[in-house]
């Protein structure tokens, strides 16, 4: 076996003939560009997945509990704060009021919170960008910047008899994700009831370890109450489907470029193969099998592939960490909401681009390794 390491190594980066060796270096230099190109787009999808996730599970409950029995509501909450996993419970409510601005009418949700719950306020207060006023309710930022909302605004509650009334606003919050900023409003929970009475009252939890909301849910059924319970996961599954599938697509996709730079690996194996025509009949007339005369081309193609892919995640890995902690890259705030570049590395993603990386660069040299062991000695040996 080493003397298989040694051949494949010299027939590689020891050669006379130079434009040999330019075009091993060329072809370590694709796969090294390919598996950082790789490495780069990849982390900065999971940044944005991140980023997007830690914004959702900031805003909404990682649990929502509701019934057809609000009284039970209560009872829930004590039993589902004992929940070791359970940070705190809280009830809130919910309802849909049709904003006027000028000529648009627009729907809006309507959140009431309980703003004497001290760990529901400070997540509120989180989100809050000005306050200018002691009454009234929250605005989305976005939504009063579109529409030039000043200290009131003039809606239509749900009720039987359509009657235009106004709530003061009180201040504007962000959260940094459109919907939530263009389209909500935030109140006391009592203002909020008082809007009207149809409303849906919910119970939100909120757990130490998010990923663990469909245990939680598991256990809340066994409370023997009728409830129904979803998860942050439940509600956003479309959301995060999408992102998943936009993720492989763009992973298959720039694995193109790997498997374009081993074309290179093939075509040198090719060259190899003629160019040491002679060197093979001497080692097979040496007694060298078939089979090692495979492993030592199917080795060159494993070496050029390795070295490409631990250059190629070095490279990528130290421009993640540069972007990610020098904010080198900006991007435009009014639509991303925030104004770098956010990068993850994940690193079960950097093990997979390396495995497709070998697997690849293993596939490239098969069959000139299968050519290489097919060579008749006699034939081999013909001009020599």
């Amino acid at each position: 076996m080493k003397i298989t390491w040694f051949l494949a190594w010299r027939y590689l980066f020891r050669q006379s003939e130079r434009h040999i060796s330019f075009i091993s270096i060329a072809s370590v230099l694709g796969v090294t560009l390919g598996v950082a190109t790789l490495v780069v787009v990849i982390s900065v999808m999971n940044g944005f997945d991140q980023d997007l996730a830690g914004k959702l599970l900031q805003f909404h409950h990682h649990l929502i509990v509701e019934t057809s029995y609000p009284s039970l509501l209560d009872e829930a909450q004590e039993k589902i704060e004992a929940i070791p996993e359970v940070t705190g419970a809280s009830i809130f409510v919910q309802t849909q009021v049709f904003g006027e601005f000028g000529d648009y009418i627009v729907p809006l949700l309507v959140r009431g919170i309980d703003f004497s719950d001290v760990r529901e306020r400070e997540l509120l207060n989180s989100f809050i960008k000005e306050e200018f006023s002691s009454e009234g309710f929250f605005i989305g930022e976005e939504l009063k910047n579109r529409f030039v909302v000043g200290n009131s605004l003039t809606f239509y509650p749900l009720r039987k008899k359509i009657k235009s009334d106004a709530i003061p606003i009180r201040g504007t919050f962000s959260v940094g994700i459109y919907d939530i900023d263009n389209n909500y409003l935030i109140g006391n929970i009592a203002e909020v009831k008082a809007l009207g009475p149809y409303y849906l009252q919910y119970l939100g939890v909120r757990l130490k370890d998010p990923w663990e909301a469909e245990e939680v849910k598991t256990q809340i059924n066994r409370l023997g109450l009728p409830l129904t319970v979803s998860t942050w996961i439940d509600t956003n599954r479309m959301l995060f489907s999408a992102l998943k599938l936009e993720k492989i697509t763009m992973f298959v996709i720039l694995s193109l470029i790997i498997l374009v730079a081993t074309f290179s690996i093939f075509s040198l194996l090719m060259v190899k193969v003629v160019e040491k025509t002679k060197e093979i009949g001497i080692l097979r007339a040496l007694g060298f099998t078939s089979g090692a005369i495979r492993r030592i081309f199917t080795l060159q193609g494993i070496v050029l592939g390795g070295v490409g892919m631990v250059s190629g995640l070095g490279v990528g890995v130290g421009l993640c960490i540069l972007i990610r902690d020098s904010h080198l890259v900006t991007i435009p705030k009014e639509i991303y909401f925030i104004d770098y570049l956010p990068v993850h590395i994940a690193y079960g993603d950097m093990i997979l681009i390396g495995v497709v990386c070998m697997a690849l660069s293993f596939a490239a040299s098969i069959i000139p390794a299968l050519r290489a062991g097919r060579l008749a000695i006699c034939r081999a040996l013909r001009y020599e």
